[in-house]
């Protein structure tokens, strides 16, 4: 697929809804490598006016390290996949009720990851992603092991695959359900969503857009559901740099 994406809506009828890592920002060989530009930031600052404050992030990163990433800016934000909510930027963050990962499993996974050089384990509290860009060799013998101690230690989690990562969550927390719960309450209500993402973890996302009636866009690779492909996350900047210019405000500037 390689339509353009496009929005025919003017921007106070629609909700957006974005990831961070590989869809805002380009992917990083390590979480914390990643970078906000001042120029994404004041993008994101005009959007969000634009929009009447129907802008959020929503990402597998917690709520907290977004917050880091895109300081000082604050957003409305669902972090590690629907587990965390904050509806209204100023507002609190609100735990979703998925459980902590154990301390026991947590440590397991890590002895996983140690048996490949260069993979290393994020803790989300909530979540652990387990990253191998730095161990392309280890994809398979990983997935395979993580599945093992999943199914034997934790089958109520789920593993899903990211960009050289592999997301173990709770089976009961979506950016889905993140998307549907921003959806029924103002300023999101009453709007078309837009989702914008760019990996398997977005899928719930861009399936939770569409069935509320609206428009769904993927980054890099077709995503099932997806209406149009963005070559990049670089398209995907640019594009939302053209949004606030159909704002009315920067036209009559």
């Amino acid at each position: 697929m390689s339509e353009t994406p496009q929005v025919e809506l003017p921007l106070d009828e629609i909700s957006l809804f974005v990831d961070a890592d590989g869809t805002l920002l380009d992917i990083s060989l390590r979480p914390e490598y990643a970078q906000a530009s001042r120029a994404l930031l004041t993008v994101l600052h005009d959007l969000y006016y634009a929009l009447g404050g129907a802008l959020a992030i929503v990402s597998g990163r917690r709520i907290e390290d977004i917050d880091r990433l895109f300081a000082p800016l604050r957003l409305p934000a669902s972090g590690i996949h629907g587990a965390q909510m904050r509806i209204a930027a100023d507002g609190d963050i609100i735990d979703g009720g998925a459980p902590d990962i154990s301390a026991h499993f947590a440590s397991l996974v890590t002895a996983v990851a140690a048996r490949h050089p260069g993979a290393f384990v994020e803790d989300k509290g909530k979540a652990l992603a387990v990253h191998w860009r730095a161990a392309p060799q280890a994809e398979q013998p990983l997935r395979t092991e993580l599945a093992e101690i999943v199914e034997s230690f934790a089958p109520q989690l789920a593993i899903l695959s990211g960009h050289c990562v592999y997301e173990i969550k709770s089976a009961g927390a979506t950016k889905g359900d993140a998307v549907r719960a921003f959806m029924e309450l103002p300023p999101f209500a009453g709007r078309s969503p837009i989702f914008v993402g760019d990996d398997i973890t977005d899928i719930a996302g861009i399936a939770a857009a569409k069935a509320l009636g609206g428009r769904a866009f993927s980054v890099g690779q077709t995503l099932e559901g997806a209406d149009a492909v963005f070559a990049s996350p670089q398209d995907v900047r640019a594009w939302l740099g053209r949004l606030v210019g159909m704002s009315p405000e920067a036209k009559r500037a």
